[in-house]
């Protein structure tokens, strides 16, 4: 499967399916009054503007290594996967404190049933998107699209709630309405908070500065026994830093005394440069 091609891919059915049920949701919700159904179209805004993030994430993911990036872009889907995170709580929170604003003042209605029918297309399209975004990220092992397949389903289970709420607002229980839109609320911050959760402890790796570099090549470089470099790798992860090496040795070196060199370079590293954490040395002959 092509990771890169498979990714633009359900992203781009992804946003055109979001943007639909969001004017759907909106559009009805205000015509029949149901400030849960309204809600609910928010929640696929949001849902449009993190599909847009995964696949700028996607585009940049696929940028190949540079200077500053030994170790490529690939982590741009966490970034992705925060942003996402953040939109889902900043939108949960706004929707929450408005429908607790009409709960307090008791500002009840019964919006009309063509609402129960918009959420309920908007349940079965957001499962369907759900399972196939869900399915990519997997076998691709992209995290972004792992995460707004979540918000899929988190957008399927408010759906659900919307329904719910106009349903009960039918039947004689107007306040349903807007404690259905406060639980779509709620389960937006919650979808929101657990993706940034999932997604904190992966940051994007950078290499370090220029100097940083050239001093850790001298060290290595004028180690003894090391003839040349034949590559070089490092990346920080917090303040720890990482560094992968390839030394060429004289061929004519026992396994024993190409071991020997590269324990010396790895010790001198660890010993000179309190920043580092590991240091991984690959013995090449010369």
């Amino acid at each position: 499967m092509d990771r890169f091609n498979e990714g633009k891919k359900i992203s781009y059915i992804t946003i055109v399916g979001n943007i639909f049920l969001a004017i759907l949701k909106i559009v009805v919700g205000i015509l029949v009054g149901s400030s849960a159904l309204i809600a609910d179209g928010f929640h696929s805004v949001s849902d449009t503007v993190s599909t847009f993030a995964v696949l700028i994430a996607i585009f940049v993911s696929n940028k190949p290594p540079d200077q500053e990036h030994h170790y490529g872009h690939g982590q741009a889907e966490s970034i992705a996967a925060k942003i996402l995170g953040i939109l889902l709580l900043m939108t949960g929170f706004v929707l929450g404190y408005n429908i607790v604003l009409d709960i307090i003042k008791q500002e009840f209605n019964v919006p009309g049933i063509y609402g129960f029918w918009a959420a309920a297309i908007s349940i079965v399209v957001k499962e369907l998107m759900f399972r196939y975004t869900y399915q990519v990220g997997a076998k691709t092992n992209n995290q972004a699209l792992i995460a707004d397949a979540w918000h899929h389903r988190s957008d399927a289970i408010s759906s659900i709630a919307a329904a719910a709420g106009i349903l009960g607002a039918n039947m004689g229980y107007p306040i349903l309405d807007p404690i259905a839109g406060l639980i779509v609320a709620v389960l937006i911050i919650r979808v929101g908070w657990s993706i940034i959760v999932d997604a904190i402890n992966s940051l994007m790796v950078k290499a370090p500065s220029k100097g940083k570099s050239d001093k850790i090549k001298n060290i290595v470089i004028n180690t003894k026994g090391v003839k040349a470099i034949k590559e070089f790798r490092a990346h920080f992860s917090g303040v720890d830093l990482y560094i992968d090496l390839r030394i060429i040795v004289d061929s004519n070196l026992t396994v024993k005394e190409g071991h020997d060199i590269s324990k010396k370079v790895r010790d001198r590293l660890l010993e000179d440069l309190k920043e580092v954490k590991e240091v991984l040395v690959h013995i090449h002959p010369g």
